[in-house]
């Protein structure tokens, strides 16, 4: 932490050009620094609005005067100097943040391109401007940081070390949280007859329905065994009253996405030893209610929480075998990119249930969609009353879900991103008051840069005002997001003040510096 104080205190900054003459988007209202600083990122779409809106309060907003992408976004109002930007005097830098998806960042991080992070799956979120107008970025602007709500895997680190790869160039791969939250369970708000749901089910603090989803029930929705709004294990958590009638239609991610990853993980976990009548085959017989769809990357496709799984409407045939949609269910997808994609497919649709990050829903989005209530595992495994009570996906009870896991690092593991991923999922959180579905959002970085601008301090600064800022963490939660626990935050701070594993500079005389001689990210 010294070092990376006294790295902030007196880096210099180094302009790297001059704003285009071109533009097409509304008239940049902020002074001209005269020189400035541009960090590229990419990836996850689950923190995306969250980011933006940190990045605009500190840093210089973008989707001014751009050729392509949104328009500006309004100042969160968390923020010290809105309605304006800039909170922190840092107008000369541009932190640009392009949501194309999970999957998308790690290639981009593991090629040093940022062409390989795709098209932006949001028509609101601003990527680009007047510094940077167009997109794809310029391969001349570089590419810093990554977004993922997947973490990284085995895989990804085999090919990280591979002979010739990007740790021969980069360094280490860093991981770090970046932020954390729920996937909620989010309702079109009517049956599959387009007749609102009757919300009979007992009261649940902070929530937006009364809608109350036992884990038998949810296990059984998305396993395709409870298909209609009026089967007898819903209604049994509605007051004995049926939530409705007709279809339950699940609406899915059509691409490969972290949101995925967390929902699909939790279900894998949550369901596994869930059983329950099925009311679509003669007799009523009892049956696995467990999460059938597999991993869509290999062969064979076992079920596991995954970037993209075996939907039965996207994928008839899996390894070679037919993979039928459920008697009496109903998948569906968008048939686009994104949670936005998503978020609009159920609102569209009656009877429909799918899952997404709560900036999608209410009360983040005041006229969004509404969110079911869960039963955690605490529920599960000790109330004996027969009663079942029900968790809200709030701020509070998604910090309890990620707090129920508390990391131990030492000076052989903390380097190691895996060793993050191992500790950094909860798939079913055991606290009283946790939500069941929330993870981490994470940061993916490199430890060896080699820039001008002193890349490795400006990602420090960008760091530090995600984990720091009372401000910062008021933007987050609006965005129905939480900040990083402390416990977690203690091993951040950790590793990026341990010089053998912080952000260094091939340039860098220090001691331990193991970037001497490395290529280098630009």
């Amino acid at each position: 932490m010294r070092r990376l104080g006294y790295l902030l205190i007196t880096s210099a900054i180094v302009g790297l050009g001059a704003a285009p003459a071109q533009a097409a988007g509304p008239a940049d209202p902020y002074p001209d620094p005269g020189f400035y600083i541009n960090i590229i990122g990419g990836g996850a779409s689950f923190p995306s609005i969250a980011y933006r809106e940190v990045f605009d309060c500190q840093y210089h907003p973008l989707g001014y005067d751009n050729v392509k992408g949104p328009g500006p976004r309004t100042i969160n109002s968390n923020c010290p100097s809105a309605p304006y930007g800039t909170a922190t005097g840092k107008g000369y830098i541009f932190v640009y943040y392009a949501p194309t998806g999970s999957g998308n960042g790690k290639s981009a991080l593991k090629a040093n391109n940022n062409n390989t992070l795709t098209n932006p799956i949001s028509t609101t979120i601003p990527y680009t401007s007047g510094q940077i107008p167009d997109y794809p970025y310029p391969q001349s602007a570089g590419y810093h940081f990554s977004g993922s709500d997947d973490v990284w895997n085995l895989a990804d680190q085999i090919a990280w070390e591979a002979p010739n790869g990007p740790k021969s160039k980069y360094g280490n791969m860093i991981q770090l949280p970046g932020v954390g939250g729920a996937v909620t369970i989010v309702l079109n708000g009517k049956d599959g007859a387009g007749s609102p749901l009757n919300q009979n089910g007992a009261a649940v603090s902070g929530s937006t329905s009364s809608i109350n989803i036992t884990r038998q029930a949810m296990c059984g929705i998305f396993a395709g065994k409870i298909t209609t709004w009026d089967n007898p294990l819903l209604t049994a958590s509605n007051g004995g009253v049926a939530m409705g009638s007709g279809q339950i239609t699940v609406v899915h991610r059509f691409d490969g996405s972290g949101t995925n990853f967390l929902f699909t993980q939790a279900l894998v976990a949550q369901c596994a030893t869930v059983t329950g009548p099925d009311y679509n085959v003669s007799g009523t017989p009892t049956v696995s209610y467990a999460f059938p769809w597999g991993d869509q990357s290999v062969c064979p496709a076992l079920p596991r929480g995954a970037n993209r799984v075996n939907w039965p409407d996207q994928f008839a045939t899996v390894c070679g075998s037919s993979n039928p949609v459920p008697t009496g269910a109903a998948f569906t997808n968008p048939g686009v990119n994104g949670s936005q994609a998503l978020t609009n497919q159920v609102v569209n649709t009656n009877g429909a249930i799918g899952y997404v990050s709560p900036d999608f829903t209410q009360p983040a989005v005041p006229t969004g969609p509404i969110t079911a209530n869960l039963q955690n595992e605490w529920d599960v495994s000790t109330n004996s009353s027969g009663t079942p009570s029900f968790v809200a996906p709030t701020l509070a009870a998604t910090a309890a879900a990620l707090s129920s896991v508390t990391p131990v690092f030492d000076s052989t593991s903390i380097g190691n991103p895996l060793a993050w991923s191992l500790q950094g999922v909860m798939p079913n959180p055991t606290l009283q008051a946790a939500y069941p579905i929330a993870g981490f959002s994470w940061l993916e970085l490199y430890q060896c840069y080699n820039s001008g601008a002193n890349m490795p301090v400006q990602i420090a600064d960008v760091l530090f005002g995600l984990y720091g800022s009372s401000a910062v963490e008021a933007i987050i939660n609006s965005n129905g997001l939480v900040k990083v626990p402390n416990v977690w935050l203690t091993e951040i701070y950790n590793l990026l003040g341990n010089d053998n594993y912080r952000p260094q500079n091939t340039w860098e005389n220090n001691p331990g510096n193991q970037c001497v001689g490395k290529v280098g990210a630009t």
